[in-house]
């Protein structure tokens, strides 16, 4: 079952998912979902697979787009209940980006996977969450959780170290919207 907090919705412009909430869109562009979808664990010899969110705030208002993620690198950490993400590529692809966009793009948050139907975080991604939180000095940040048959959203805002789920989805929603654009 899936679902999104009150007074807010899902809905999809061409491939890309947005999330109506707290008075503002959150598009995340339909390259974030493919490629986390890759990653999936759906054979139990699956490692969890991560990385980072990129994006950028719309000049006019206060939606976001995210637009960027980074995918698991030779030196991260990975095993069935478990990803770390050590490689300074996720963090070098990042400072290149922002570096030839003139800064307009920002840290978003971070993504993996989950070896479960409906994710969860863990004890250990709330404390990640908290000590990017902390290294960053405040402010919200958007963490993906991808299960097996849903995509879990969380919202952390570092400034209360308050964690919200803000949406869950079915892949097959998400494979079905981008199948009618086909």
């Amino acid at each position: 079952m899936e679902y999104c907090l009150v007074n807010q919705s899902v809905s999809f412009a061409g491939k890309n998912m947005v999330i109506e909430y707290d008075n503002r869109k959150i598009k995340f562009c339909d390259n974030i979902l493919q490629i986390m979808r890759k990653y999936i664990q759906v054979i139990r010899k699956s490692c969890e697979a991560g990385g980072i969110l990129i994006g950028r705030e719309n000049c006019g208002n206060s939606n976001l787009i995210i637009e960027f993620i980074t995918e698991p690198m030779a030196l991260d950490k990975r095993s069935r209940y478990r990803f770390l993400r050590k490689d300074t590529g996720h963090l070098d692809f990042f400072n290149k980006l922002y570096e030839e966009n003139s800064g307009v793009y920002g840290y978003m948050g971070e993504w993996h996977t989950h070896p479960e139907n409906i994710p969860h975080y863990s004890f250990i991604d709330s404390n990640n969450w908290k000590r990017i939180g902390e290294e960053m000095n405040g402010g919200i940040q958007y963490h993906i959780i991808a299960g097996i048959q849903q995509v879990g959203i969380w919202e952390y805002n570092a400034d209360n170290k308050k964690i919200t789920q803000i949406c869950s989805i079915e892949w097959t929603r998400i494979l079905k919207e981008n199948e009618m654009l086909i």
